[in-house]
């Protein structure tokens, strides 16, 4: 732990001689987002002269751009790790924070820091974070990286390290939309058997003495009283144990509230909601205007959010209209995405479509550098099969143990999808 420690003092004495440009580079996703934000934040306060660039994966290109601006130090958030060596091709002063399994060999001039190192699991926003606190002496950036943790899913919330009066932390209904939905649109959108459908929601809350409206205005779970949210809690326990489908994930969950943000991002899982719309739309400077608090763009944002959402629903619909693109084999399930699914949000639909319990999931979408891989497991650890299948297509590929990605040339899909069954066969049989 100490040597994690005496990294992240480096580090922070790199930044504070730094007197001309720093260029952070920060992956395109919610993580990515929170991440760049709170290094953004430190350095404002610091009074560094900085940009911001957004990018989906480091190649030979991003290098390029970055040897063309020639900054006094380059700093990668939530990406990095998996691409140390082309990265060492760099000359000037890099600083890499990031949280993903580690691929190559690093340079003299690259300053790594990595939980993975020393057994700790946090995300990329959470290891920025852990290097800003101590640059600028105070935790208030501490919501930023739970928002960062909860948009990646593979990290925990519960640690010591996020334990901050800006964070309110409590066990309450798990409905997406406390501040921002209608009440009865949460409960229609809830996993909540009987009530899916909005009539039935509405007739829900009337039967339970629940007003859905005050002074003509549609209320929120946020809006009600105490006494409102106990009567609600009981009448939805009751009415999910009529059903098979019951079960307490469905009704109950770890709420986090976030003190210092607008109602609308005020609930930690719907402003990394919001994160995520930003950077699968491509516009990651209104995510991170959220983040460095400008309400004056929460307006766009939240018409970004509801193109994201018909997006999703349109693919959604895509593949259920076309269930010959999803392609299963003894040991996997693949999600044929072909030009249809843009690549920022195959990671995205294979989430959705993954559960747990079933096969491996992997989805492919094209892109201009290829095709874009996303996998997720919980039978294998899907980064080395996807690692290992990228490899041998002439591609590069990186994540974690449960989640992973990669790009791979196009024309090598079938290929890919081989090498997975052979890698998934050999897993599985061992285990």
């Amino acid at each position: 732990m100490k040597q994690f420690t005496d990294l992240i003092n480096k580090a922070i004495e790199k930044i504070n001689s730094t007197n001309s440009l720093i260029q952070i580079v920060s992956d395109l996703d919610c993580d990515g987002i929170a991440a760049a934000s709170i290094m953004a934040s430190a350095l404002i306060q610091s009074n560094k002269n900085f940009q911001i660039s957004f990018v989906n994966r480091i190649n030979d290109e991003i290098i390029e751009t970055l040897k063309e601006r020639n900054p006094e130090l380059a700093i990668f958030t939530d990406m990095g790790s998996g691409y140390l060596d082309l990265i060492s091709e760099l000359d000037f002063n890099i600083i890499v924070l990031d949280h993903h399994q580690i691929e190559g060999s690093k340079s003299e001039n690259v300053i790594h820091i990595n939980p993975e190192e020393v057994d700790l699991e946090f995300s990329g926003a959470g290891t920025t974070y852990l290097l800003v606190k101590e640059m600028i002496k105070n935790n208030s950036l501490a919501p930023l990286a739970i928002v960062g943790t909860i948009g990646d899913v593979s990290y925990p919330t519960n640690s010591k390290l996020f334990e901050n009066p800006l964070i309110e932390t409590e066990i309450g209904l798990n409905l997406f939309g406390r501040f921002s939905r209608p009440l009865h649109k949460a409960l229609e959108f809830s996993e909540i058997p009987g009530i899916d459908e909005e009539a039935k929601a509405i007739q829900f809350l009337s039967e339970i003495g629940i007003k859905p409206q005050k002074d003509g205005k549609w209320r929120t779970l946020s809006d009600l009283s105490g006494e409102e949210k106990r009567k609600l809690t009981d009448a939805l326990v009751k009415e999910s144990l009529k059903h098979e489908k019951f079960s307490k994930k469905l009704i109950f969950g770890d709420i986090l509230t976030l003190k210092n943000f607008p109602d609308e991002l005020k609930d930690a899982k719907e402003f990394a909601t919001i994160l995520n719309a930003c950077a699968n739309m491509n516009e990651p400077a209104i995510g991170l205007s959220l983040c460095l608090g400008n309400e004056g763009v929460l307006e766009t944002a939240r018409n970004l959010l509801k193109a994201y959402k018909k997006i999703i629903g349109n693919y959604m619909r895509w593949i259920e209209n076309n269930p010959d693109n999803i392609k299963k084999t003894e040991f996997a399930n693949y999600v044929l995405g072909k030009d249809v699914i843009n690549e920022n949000f195959i990671g995205t639909i294979v989430s959705m479509l993954f559960r747990p319990a079933e096969k491996t999931l992997i989805g492919f979408g094209n892109s201009k550098d290829g095709i874009k891989i996303s996998g997720r497991s919980k039978k294998v650890n899907i980064r080395e099969i996807i690692v290992g299948a990228a490899k041998a297509c002439g591609g590069r590929g990186g994540g974690h143990k449960n989640a992973a990605g990669a790009i791979i040339p196009s024309g090598t899909q079938e290929k890919f999808i081989e090498i997975c069954e052979n890698l998934l066969k050999e897993k599985l049989i061992k285990i």
